[in-house]
């Protein structure tokens, strides 16, 4: 029996990795999610080294831009280094609506750029947006950026 997709979430925040785990479970889609805490666990994992060796790679990479250490946009360009946005479509889940985050993000090829929801049905719907990148979904070679209501214009 094959194994579920699996969503790596890179997200320093428990809080926000506990978040995203309740609007999954709510969302009803069949995946997995794993967690990367920090960028060198990223590294780790996405290089499958050490007890990561026999792992395989994410069908989705949630990457939140704010990590302590090496920022996320450093390790958009480690992932878009070693893996194309055919092998792994990267998400960007950040707090930060600003445009040079924006700008920073774009020449990396990700799938998708989204400004965290506050409201727990918003986040189960962004949730939800991802299985256009899952194996069995539709592709789509798009970027959103999704703007809350504290940030919309």
């Amino acid at each position: 029996m094959p194994s579920l997709p699996e969503i790596l979430l890179i997200e320093d925040s428990a809080d926000d990795r506990a978040l995203f785990d309740r609007a999954v479970a709510a969302s009803g889609m069949a995946v997995r999610v794993t967690h990367a805490p920090s960028a060198p666990e990223a590294v780790m994992r996405l290089n499958r080294l050490g007890i990561y060796a026999n792992s395989e790679l994410p069908a989705i990479i949630v990457l939140d831009l704010s990590l302590p250490g090496l920022q996320g946009a450093t390790l958009l360009q480690v992932v878009r280094n070693a893996y194309g946005p055919r092998e792994v479509p990267v998400v960007i889940l950040t707090g930060s609506d600003s445009a040079s985050d924006q700008a920073s993000c774009e020449p990396w090829d990700i799938s998708d750029y989204v400004v965290k929801p506050h409201a727990h049905s918003e986040l189960v719907a962004f949730v939800r947006s991802l299985a256009r990148f899952l194996p069995s979904g539709k592709k789509q070679a798009t970027t959103v950026i999704v703007r809350n209501s504290r940030t919309a214009p």
